[in-house]
């Protein structure tokens, strides 16, 4: 019988397969593009600024967009590395948690639409892992 922890690999694994997006994942510029499939998660958060005021806690929740990797296609996620899903979507990376059941989550920002056409001119999208990525 399979234990807890082997069941939920498992199922972590299916909701990524199921949920997966593809993207390139570039750490700068002149860095080699690595095709990823990845999941893109809102997560609620408690804001920074309001964690001592309950008067108004309807307003207290934020939401904060995080990626998650497979750690078979990416054993580390860098800080400020690219995610980018196509022309017009892309994320910023931050700070990341420790890998765990073969999955890294990082915190993400997204990267306006004049910062990636700017970054897109500067990059070599030609190789086979931009293929379906930009349109």
């Amino acid at each position: 019988m399979a234990s807890w922890r082997e069941l939920k690999r498992s199922a972590l694994a299916d909701i990524h397969r199921a949920f997966e997006i593809p993207a390139v994942y570039l750490t700068h510029a002149a860095g080699t593009p690595v095709r990823v499939n990845v999941r893109l998660h809102q997560k609620q958060i408690i804001s920074e600024q309001m964690i001592d005021d309950w008067t108004s806690a309807g307003k207290l929740l934020d939401m904060t967009d995080r990626i998650v990797f497979d750690t078979k296609e990416v054993a580390k996620v860098l800080g400020k590395s690219y995610v980018i899903f196509g022309n017009s979507e892309a994320y910023l990376t931050g700070p990341t948690k420790p890998e765990r059941d073969g999955y890294i989550y990082a915190e993400v920002s997204e990267v306006s639409q004049a910062d990636l056409t700017a970054f897109l001119d500067t990059v070599d999208t030609t190789g086979p892992e931009w293929e379906g990525i930009l349109t």
